[in-house]
């Protein structure tokens, strides 16, 4: 399991000021990340360069995981933008925001 923003950007960027949330943020920093990964369909895609020490996670891919993290944050019912209309279907994982961010970087296949 891979990290890609630290607890401590995800609180600079969700306004959080205290630990009052870090067990929350514990369970969905990984759960954003690995949601990112999972649609982006190849892992090295979220680096800047996936053979260099460190890795270097693109601005675009935190972008992504901080909207995500951001949405849960706020809508933890899964209401406002988390919502899939019904006739969009299933199988939405992210936001139209961070899908739209990770488009390019997501690795093609056919069915």
């Amino acid at each position: 399991m891979v990290d890609l923003v630290t607890k401590e950007q995800a609180k600079a960027h969700l306004y959080i000021d205290d630990d009052s949330h870090d067990a929350w943020l514990d369970v969905f920093i990984p759960a954003m990340s690995d949601a990112v990964i999972l649609w982006v369909k190849d892992i090295d895609r979220v680096y800047v360069d996936p053979s260099a020490d460190p890795l270097v996670v693109r601005p675009v891919v935190v972008a992504a995981v901080m909207v995500e993290l951001a949405s849960q944050f706020r809508f933890r019912e899964g209401e406002g933008d988390n919502r899939v209309e019904s006739f969009e279907g299933y199988g939405y994982v992210l936001s139209r925001t961070s899908t739209a961010l990770l488009a390019s970087l997501r690795k093609p296949t056919v069915a």
